[in-house]
């Protein structure tokens, strides 16, 4: 196995091809490159179904944001005999994880932390501007007309685990967006990811950060990785959180740290994201004592979370060549900056009334 560390493990016949077109895949996720390589995606679809194909990305994206976390936070290595108890098993439990979320809901806190202020330097919630994805000074996404890696599922035809993915999806987020449409291929995993990133994108369910600067740093990280799906939708959420034009205007042009129109506040954020979506942060003392300057321990671990999160997001939907939608869609989709923690402990709920009896068998490598 240390070929996949010296990157002998195109040639190395300890890897079957399937193994190495996983590997490949991989690779190309991780620099940000496998949107636009044919060849790779061609050589990955002969060993792996579209479901597993997607799987697949996920799995490279989840890596992604775990390694900019630990790597950004310097999250030191356990001792050898707690790694031994973390790793004693390869398979999660269907069932411990069907507890968790019971335990989650039998638990859900009666009260929740309220958004920080003086975050963000974004007037107002204000309605969604009608310019849409497409808006002035090229604050968000050119459309491209690259054809999607796997078809969209239609939400009218789903069956069994995906038709109720879609269903408690469509609840929680009041919309069916077509990375959601993607995303169905893998229903058992999605459904788990998806009140994450709800929750860490919006006020209300527990974040402490303001949407406004949320969506301020998303459209940031989405500029540097070159991502026109979530900059579409996150522009257009920052719009409906009241980030102005000039600011995304700045944003796009990568110009924050000298506009007039940020705080030193924001701009310690923005500079944080810009070195947490390359995964260069850890090294970067001067950047993080600014955060510091400006944001609690508590505000700093949301934050690099989002930041790693966007990024994953960024190479996954990169990755799947997930195409947008119309405008009008966009806008319903993002035309409000608050998950209600009722709301999300019901979909939770949902969840549990929908928990399958029986689970996929795993495929053979």
């Amino acid at each position: 196995m240390l070929e996949i560390g010296s990157s002998d493990y195109l040639d190395s016949p300890h890897f079957s091809p399937r193994e190495r077109a996983a590997i490949l895949w991989a690779e190309h996720m991780a620099k940000n490159t496998a949107r636009t390589r044919d060849d790779v995606f061609d050589e990955v679809k002969r060993h792996f179904t579209d479901a597993e194909f997607v799987e697949l990305t996920g799995v490279c994206g989840y890596f992604a944001s775990n390694n900019r976390f630990q790597d950004s936070m310097r999250l030191p290595i356990e001792e050898q005999g707690e790694v031994d108890k973390i790793r004693v098993s390869v398979r999660a439990d269907p069932e411990r994880i069907k507890a968790y979320i019971e335990q989650m809901v039998a638990n859900w806190p009666r009260e929740f932390p309220e958004t920080t202020s003086g975050s963000s330097d974004a007037p107002p919630p204000a309605a969604a501007s009608s310019t849409g994805s497409t808006g002035p000074a090229g604050a968000t996404a050119r459309r491209e007309t690259l054809h999607p890696r796997v078809p969209l599922l239609d939400p009218g035809a789903a069956q069994g685990e995906t038709a109720y993915f879609f269903r408690n999806a469509e609840w929680l987020l009041g919309a069916v967006p077509n990375a959601i449409r993607v995303w169905a291929h893998s229903p058992y995993i999605v459904k788990l990811i998806l009140p994450l990133q709800a929750a860490l994108q919006r006020d209300g369910a527990g974040s402490i950060l303001p949407a406004a600067l949320k969506a301020m740093v998303r459209i940031r990280t989405g500029h540097i990785h070159a991502a026109p799906y979530s900059l579409a939708h996150a522009t257009v959420l920052g719009r409906t959180a009241g980030v102005t034009e000039p600011q995304l205007a700045a944003l796009a042009s990568g110009d924050y740290l000298s506009s007039p129109h940020f705080s030193p506040q924001v701009r310690a954020a923005l500079a944080w994201a810009e070195h947490v979506a390359p995964n260069t942060a850890k090294r970067r003392d001067d950047i993080f004592a600014a955060l510091k300057a400006h944001y609690s321990d508590a505000e700093i671990v949301e934050l690099t979370g989002l930041c790693a999160m966007s990024s994953q997001i960024d190479l996954i939907q990169n990755a799947l060549r997930v195409p947008l939608e119309s405008d009008a869609e966009i806008e319903q989709i993002n035309r409000y900056t608050r998950l209600d923690p009722q709301r999300l402990r019901a979909y939770l709920e949902r969840l549990l009334a929908d928990w399958p009896s029986e689970f996929p068998v795993l495929t053979g490598t």
